[in-house]
């Protein structure tokens, strides 16, 4: 990741946004623009921004929007005093997690009604639903509604693309269960990568692909 300390020339001072952690290199929803996620460390707890170095029409209320999007429907907290900053309430720091979800809100429109994704979520290869269940301390166990050797092996690889995509740990002894590590409940992260979990050779090519895209840089910066 990349340190992002640089003056903002479209509103005169200068921006301490520490690293930048994920990039949306070209927003459809409002003109192309880019849009960066970036990460600071503020007593020991890392917070995350959005933000865009683009001056076009609609660029601020798309920002706010994305914002929302994280807090909504990623279970994203507001960081106390500062302003436009988020956190994970567990005070942790799920980077991979995070990363797919920005991009994943990234890809609404302005328009999209805000609400967090169900953890009940319908498979086509099991061609039944999928039930994710928060047990205790961070531990979640993933159940097929109606069980068949078809829906108990999606519901294991489900679990499994949980633990890839959100760097959760798989229970020792349980094939079903995915924990994360801060020991707190992250029901609306689980809820809104539940399709990526599901695809989740899909989402690491994905990633990959993202890792190579271009920088975000300052205005001083761009030619």
């Amino acid at each position: 990741m990349r340190s992002a300390y640089w003056e903002d020339s479209a509103i005169g001072k200068t921006l301490d946004l520490g690293r930048r952690i994920e990039l949306m290199s070209m927003d459809r929803h409002c003109q192309n623009m880019s849009v960066g996620l970036y990460g600071r460390v503020v007593d020991g707890v890392t917070l995350v921004k959005i933000h865009t170095y683009s001056s076009a029409s609609g660029s601020a209320e798309r920002v706010a929007f994305i914002t929302a999007a994280l807090k909504v429907m990623a279970g994203f907290e507001e960081a106390g005093d500062e302003a436009g900053w988020l956190r994970f309430g567990c005070g942790s720091f799920h980077a991979r997690g995070l990363k797919r979800a920005f991009l994943d809100v990234c890809r609404l429109g302005s328009d999209t009604a805000l609400e967090a994704k169900p953890l009940t979520v319908f498979d086509k290869k099991a061609d039944g639903n999928l039930i994710v269940t928060a047990v205790s301390g961070g531990v979640y166990e993933v159940k097929a509604e109606t069980v068949t050797d078809a829906t108990r092996k999606r519901a294991l690889a489900l679990a499994r693309g949980y633990a890839k995509l959100c760097d959760m740990t798989l229970v020792e002894g349980r094939d079903d269960q995915v924990a994360f590590d801060c020991g707190a409940n992250h029901d609306a992260l689980l809820g809104l990568l539940a399709f990526r979990a599901q695809n989740v050779r899909a989402a690491m090519r994905e990633e990959e692909q993202a890792s190579s895209r271009g920088v975000l840089s300052a205005p001083s910066e761009q030619k």
